[in-house]
């Protein structure tokens, strides 16, 4: 009789350990850091759950019909080769708002959708101007915390949408993935990814130091969707993707019904950003139809004062080696001054070069080797009058 009591109080133990072990252990972050794919761009399949961002694609983007001079077609032929030696699936050249060239590798085409990365962030920027022309946000200058109540009672309430956006926020930037619970693996693969953003803590001031962090793209997404009472993937199709005439899209969840990873991971067609590129050499317009203020435009593309590379949650300067607080990813600077790009992990692209009317998208996994002054050079220098 005493042995079957202890015996009972024994499962009765274990089975309680196993409930606290359940609630304790984030199952989905174990299971998709063990099973991550080799091709994270590609493998649209492997994130779930996804989000739908709803489009409203009506007509495709225009194809050039004029043949180019002989001077650029040579460019593109060298373009072309440089990224299908590079572990390219996709490279785009639009000129005067018309594709001149369009390829696919490795199986891929014009349907395809990938993994844009940290390209992400850049939507993230468009959307905060969205809210603050509507007055769902105030101003710039605005206290995060004023959206952020737990932010609220800590040194964190001083940090403007300002700082988050220009990554001067002076949080806590975990980028490592040697251990699972690093911000950056929490918000990677992790299922509470806006609790993991709110819990990250300032380590220094705000508006000193620049610092790329990714937990600040994701704070600006809690702050959208609490100021616009709307799920993000809800506003970016309302306010972006719909207006933009793009087929439909997708963003990444932490879980079920949870919040979208904004930070990383948007899920469109290589035409599809070819229309946000578009949009942006336009300074907000698209087909003719104002998306986005062109004041807003602006505003993004004017430099930090403490990173000149880096505009608000866009990049606006090539990173050569004399930038040493960012990666470097150039040799030598863009030769057409105010060219601009969208940068996600795996070397996603979007190069917008005004004074040549040119957009230039290329997708696919890392390369060995690569130089973002390389493809927009090339075309620039060709089209510029002797």
């Amino acid at each position: 009789m005493l042995r079957r009591h202890l015996y009972k109080r024994i499962l009765l133990v274990m089975a309680i350990a196993l409930t606290v072990m359940l609630t304790l252990v984030d199952w989905r972050l174990v299971s998709r850091a063990a099973t991550y794919p080799d091709a994270p761009i590609m493998a649209v399949e492997w994130y779930r759950p996804l989000a739908p961002v709803a489009g409203r694609y009506q007509t495709a983007l225009p194809m050039a019909t004029a043949a180019p001079s002989p001077e650029f077609a040579e460019a593109l032929q060298q373009v072309s080769e440089y990224a299908a030696t590079r572990n390219s699936t996709g490279l785009i050249v639009m000129h005067r708002d018309a594709i001149v060239l369009e390829q696919y590798w490795q199986g891929y085409d014009q349907t395809s959708r990938f993994n844009a990365m940290s390209m992400s962030k850049s939507l993230v920027g468009l959307l905060i101007g969205q809210a603050i022309a509507e007055g769902s946000i105030t101003s710039l200058d605005e206290v995060a915390a004023n959206y952020l109540p737990e932010w609220r009672r800590d040194e964190r309430n001083q940090i403007t949408l300002k700082d988050l956006l220009y990554m001067q926020s002076g949080l806590r930037n975990e980028d490592s993935t040697s251990s699972p619970l690093s911000d950056l693996v929490q918000l990677y693969v992790g299922s509470t990814v806006e609790k993991t953003a709110l819990k990250v803590p300032s380590v220094k001031p705000p508006g000193q130091v620049f610092e790329y962090n990714n937990v600040n793209s994701q704070i600006l997404a809690v702050v959208l969707q609490r100021a616009t009472g709307m799920a993000y993937s809800d506003y970016l199709s309302s306010q972006l993707w719909q207006p933009l005439a793009a087929q439909d899209a997708a963003v990444w969840l932490d879980r079920p019904n949870g919040m979208a990873k904004t930070f990383c991971c948007f899920f469109a067609t290589a035409r599809d950003w070819a229309r946000v590129g578009q949009m942006l050499l336009h300074q907000g317009q698209f087909a003719n139809t104002r998306i986005i203020a062109a004041n807003w435009i602006t505003e993004m593309l004017t430099p930090s004062p403490l990173e000149a590379t880096f505009g608000k949650h866009i990049w606006v300067a090539a990173r050569t080696p004399d930038h040493p607080n960012v990666d470097t990813a150039a040799t030598v600077p863009f030769l057409a001054a105010a060219t601009f790009l969208l940068d996600g992990r795996g070397l996603q692209r979007v190069f917008v070069v005004p004074s040549q009317s040119l957009v230039i998208v290329r997708i696919g996994e890392q390369p060995a080797t690569w130089d973002d002054s390389v493809i927009p050079n090339i075309l620039v220098s060709s089209l510029i009058e002797p």
